[in-house]
């Protein structure tokens, strides 16, 4: 996240960027100075220290801003009406809370983005901004098979879905995942057999006969070890 933060200022100086950071107290807190600084010397940089049991020595307003964990609640106190872009790292209780949270509040799927410390499940609404179009059976049969073995689940791939997890999730399959985006290799995935195509190139290299279900879709039919 600070990388991310330091990219941005170096690259993107008219970005604004708003940096929430919970721990428990200022012992837990890491680069601090360098933050502040940030924060200081950049108007368009907003930072909230969260403390979620500050320390004797914490004041609030003056070290901190806010008391408690960082949850949707707070974003929506503090954050304007704009199409924000959310990017999340946490443990696992956080993610599985949090983007829930921003799905609930109305985010678009595209705008969260979020890894985990460690493998884990994020339930995510599947949403349709339109009721799906029907298929007949001639568009079918021109649509690669998508086969979960394990699941024993075998359907057509629906060009409505954004990727092969997408897909997975809303036939109530659970497939662990993070970021979302290629980045966190957290929900590759054996390829049985068949070919994939991806949306983008991976951050994450697959090991060799895996894809990154997050970003990738059925390029000829294809079997998944799920």
């Amino acid at each position: 996240m600070l990388s991310m933060l330091n990219w941005c200022i170096a690259e993107q100086p008219d970005r604004e960027v708003w940096l929430f950071y919970g721990v428990r107290n200022s012992l837990e807190l890491m680069a601090q100075a360098h933050l502040q600084s940030l924060s200081t010397n950049h108007p368009r940089v907003h930072l909230r220290l969260c403390f979620s049991n500050p320390d004797n020595a914490d004041v609030l307003g003056q070290n901190y801003h806010h008391r408690g964990r960082v949850d949707v609640e707070l974003l929506r106190k503090q954050l304007p009406l704009k199409p924000y872009h959310f990017y999340l790292c946490g443990p696992t209780p956080m993610m599985q809370s949090l983007v829930p949270a921003l799905d609930d509040w109305g985010v678009p799927d595209a705008h969260i983005h979020f890894e985990a410390f460690g493998p884990a499940s994020i339930p995510r609404k599947v949403r349709h901004a339109s009721p799906e179009p029907q298929v007949n059976q001639s568009q079918a049969s021109e649509m690669p098979l998508v086969t979960f073995a394990k699941s024993g689940k075998q359907v057509p791939w629906n060009a409505s879905s954004t990727s092969l997890l997408d897909l997975a999730e809303s036939l109530g399959i659970e497939v662990n995942s993070g970021c979302r985006a290629g980045g966190c290799g957290t929900c590759q995935t054996t390829l049985q057999a068949g070919e994939v195509s991806y949306r983008q190139t991976p951050d994450c290299d697959p090991d060799p006969g895996n894809c990154l279900l997050c970003v990738c879709a059925p390029k000829t039919n294809v079997t998944l070890d799920l």
